[in-house]
């Protein structure tokens, strides 16, 4: 009597584990949460670059000569251009990650 409760025992245990992890894997949220996290990892690269690139700007105007008037000018436009950029790039980034977790993606670590 002992040996079949525990059969039944175990194999309820069984069925629930594997409801679990039917709930966990199940390919539509996955692929989604995949595509979501390839989005937010390009946008994040993205702002890396963008990152090096207002550094680099910021050397050249160091190195920029007082004569060189319009050389200044356009890197401080172009160093403009990059922020404005880069506050975008970070804002948008915000919204991925929320969207993630408004998905639902289990397992998640931003």
């Amino acid at each position: 009597m002992h040996k079949f409760l525990l059969v039944i025992f175990i194999c309820s245990s069984i069925a629930s584990a594997q409801e679990i992890r039917d709930i966990i894997t199940d390919p539509a949220v996955s692929k989604r949460c995949k595509y979501l996290i390839d989005r937010r990892n390009d946008k994040i690269q993205i702002q890396q670059r963008l990152n090096s690139l207002l550094q680099r700007s910021e050397k050249l105007l160091k190195r920029a000569k007082p004569e060189e008037k319009s050389i200044k000018t356009n890197l401080e436009f172009a160093k403009t251009r990059i922020e404005n950029t880069l506050s975008l790039t970070k804002l948008k980034v915000r919204k991925m990650e929320e969207n993630i977790v408004r998905k639902g993606c289990p397992g998640i670590s931003l």
